[in-house]
């Protein structure tokens, strides 16, 4: 049974500390409006935005699952990054420099402005709900990981207090410079670490890197066929052509609902001091993506090697997702677990203090300030922040606390929030390529969203029931091409609005 020792506690505690000092030196930067608590005064360097976002994009599950692919499969995850940097492209060119003119806090307002305030308030509440299921799914995930290397000294439900109490400390009374500062402290600290990981790693299996390059080409399934993980080109044959291409077009798609349409990854790019670095932020992090995501899933095959050689490190598991954690916890030398434990709450932490400040941002801008703070001052609306950062923070805990003991959590989470997705990507089309006004548009595009998510999620609850299935439709689509949920459902959004559109005010026009 292992151990924390004092040198990896005071590294846990020495990074805990740093993020403690960094919330309390933004604190003593007062914020006078919502939009300098929020987005800092939209004063943050473009370098440290690009940081930002990166520690946004990788989660704790980025950091636990993207391993656990390359150690039970091979490369063509990073196949999905081909949509991945169009869509940081398309996002850069097309939405953020709408949002950066308008001078928006918060996304939804685009909404507001095009359609109303009905919509505005109904994409915010798809964003609240779908954010806090994904935020909620990332604190089970650091705090199981808190639960083992205690020991079980914390239950499941204390991890989740603490990570939520660390979380609250530095972001309600730094707001988002805090996030923002701290975020670039987490990015160095997760990719350190993963650097660190395989270097350990490669050192400790014999041979280095030719002999895991050896071990990988003569992989072996669970079933006990023999494959190669460095078949880069696998996908590009001719009978898996049709899936590469959806892999990359749900990449698209769905990166560019995450980048264009959440308000938790736009929200980093806002706070950007200049308008058009932030841009290049962005599509400077689709392509950081790229290595960064290669980094993650060699260490999954060099653990693959690794465990070839050390069998013990395997034994008796029977999840994937725990290869990592458990290298950490049991293999690497004190100081370095240490190290690798803090990139793990840094990767956590990176995603989900975005995600608290953006719901707290949706929350106050689109709801608390035209409902009941109309005639508030701002210092007042500063004030209602920090309480929705901290009721946010409960909210988050209860979820969590409540999803924490169901099975595959992960993976339904992430569907549903795909799926959620979908609409919110199909108005934000319609608000930004077009001028088209809708027929009754509070109410059909209230309609058209809300219809569309309980189809999707009828096809999923099927898809679901039937996953102990090992063939026929709901296999395949419960497996493969649930992606087209997000790709056919933000097409449907425009396509719905263009027959719903009101063709008088064209005929007016031309008549005139």
């Amino acid at each position: 049974m292992f151990h924390l020792g004092p040198l990896d506690i005071s590294i846990l505690v020495g990074y805990l500390v740093l993020l403690g000092s960094i919330g309390w030196w933004a604190a003593h930067r007062s914020a006078k409006t919502t939009a300098d608590y929020f987005l800092a005064g939209r004063s943050i360097p473009w370098l440290v935005t690009t940081a930002s976002f990166m520690a946004t994009i990788i989660s704790a599950l980025t950091f636990i699952g993207t391993p656990a692919e390359g150690y039970g499969g091979d490369y063509r995850y990073l196949f999905s990054s081909v949509g991945d940097i169009l869509a940081t492209i398309f996002v850069a060119a097309c939405f953020l420099p709408v949002f950066q003119r308008m001078g928006v806090t918060s996304i939804y307002e685009l909404i507001a402005h095009r359609f109303g305030g009905v919509a505005s308030t109904t994409c915010s509440g798809y964003f609240l709900v779908a954010r806090m299921l994904a935020a909620s799914v990332r604190i089970v995930a650091v705090a199981k990981v808190l639960e083992v290397v205690s020991n079980d000294a914390f239950s499941y439900k204390w991890c989740v207090v603490i990570v939520i109490g660390i979380i609250l400390t530095y972001t309600t009374v730094g707001g988002g410079r805090a996030i923002a500062w701290t975020d670039l402290v987490q990015f160095i600290l997760l990719i350190s670490g993963a650097i660190i990981a395989i270097v350990y790693i490669v050192n400790h299996v014999p041979g280095g890197v030719p002999k895991i390059i050896e071990i990988g080409k003569h992989a072996v399934r669970p079933d006990g066929t023999e494959y190669s993980k460095f078949n880069f080109l696998e996908l590009f044959k001719p009978t898996n052509l049709g899936l590469f291409f959806l892999i990359a077009t749900w990449g698209f798609f769905q990166s560019s609902a995450a980048y264009g349409t959440d308000q938790d990854m736009v929200q980093r790019l806002l706070s950007c001091s200049d308008p058009r670095k932030a841009r290049w932020s962005l599509m400077l992090s689709g392509l950081i993506s790229i290595p960064v995501t290669f980094l993650f899933l060699s260490i999954g095959v060099a653990l693959y090697a690794y465990a070839q050689v050390h069998p013990e490190l395997v034994l008796g598991m029977t999840d994937n997702d725990h290869i990592f954690p458990r290298f950490i916890v049991t293999e690497m030398p004190a100081g370095l677990r240490g190290l690798l434990l803090a990139a793990v709450a840094s990767a956590a932490m990176g995603s989900s203090d975005s995600a608290l400040a953006s719901l707290a941002t949706a929350f106050v801008v689109d709801f608390y300030k035209p409902f009941w703070g109309k005639h508030q001052s701002e210092s007042h609306h500063v004030r209602a922040s920090k309480i929705a950062f901290i009721g946010f923070g409960l909210l988050m805990m209860i979820s969590a606390i409540a999803i924490g003991s169901f099975e595959n959590l992960l993976w339904l989470g992430f569907k549903v929030v795909s799926f959620m997705y979908a609409p919110l990507l199909g108005v934000f089309f319609v608000a930004i390529f077009t001028n088209w006004k809708i027929k009754g548009q509070k109410l059909a595009l209230l309609m058209i969203m809300i219809s569309f998510l309980l189809c999707a999620l009828l096809i999923m609850a099927k898809s679901v029931v039937s996953d102990g299935a090992t063939d026929g439709i709901w296999f395949h689509y419960n497996a493969t091409y649930w992606r087209l949920n997000m790709i056919v459902g933000s097409l449907l959004v425009p396509l719905a609005c263009y027959f719903l559109r009101d063709r008088s005010r064209g005929k007016d026009e031309s008549a005139s």
